[in-house]
């Protein structure tokens, strides 16, 4: 594996209904001279979409809130933006996806949305090693 962590501080989070029925967030970071978007994800979407059905998997929305705010170090939404984090990437220098986001100084506190969501979608969905471990 090929990864590597850089600075960076996030300028915008944001959370918000696609095409009218699809939760979705991104976190956009900023890595002084580029940047970056981390998230997209479904989060989960209107009750009567195939997005809001959530019978069969874990709170995606939550399982992405609580872990990109704590590893930034912060309690309210609002806060994220201006906050120094760091990012793992799948490769150095350009096309390196985001892999996870990290507390700034606490090596305890990453958030990897491919883990997490793959806990939350295994049978025992177990909360080891999560977000609020």
């Amino acid at each position: 594996m090929n990864e590597t962590i850089r600075n960076a501080i996030i300028e915008a989070a944001t959370l918000y209904i696609e095409r009218g029925f699809i939760l979705t967030s991104f976190v956009h970071l900023n890595y002084g001279g580029s940047g970056q978007g981390y998230g997209g994800y479904v989060l989960g979407g209107l009750p009567d979409s195939k997005a809001g059905a959530h019978a069969e998997q874990g709170n995606l929305a939550a399982e992405w809130i609580t872990g990109i705010m704590r590893a930034a170090g912060v309690e309210d939404w609002k806060d994220l933006p201006g906050k120094s984090v760091r990012v793992r990437l799948s490769q150095p220098g350009l096309g390196g996806m985001v892999e996870a986001i990290g507390h700034i100084i606490r090596d305890d506190r990453w958030f990897d949305s491919k883990e997490a969501f793959a806990r939350l979608a295994s049978p025992s969905r177990g909360r080891e090693g999560g977000p609020h471990d």
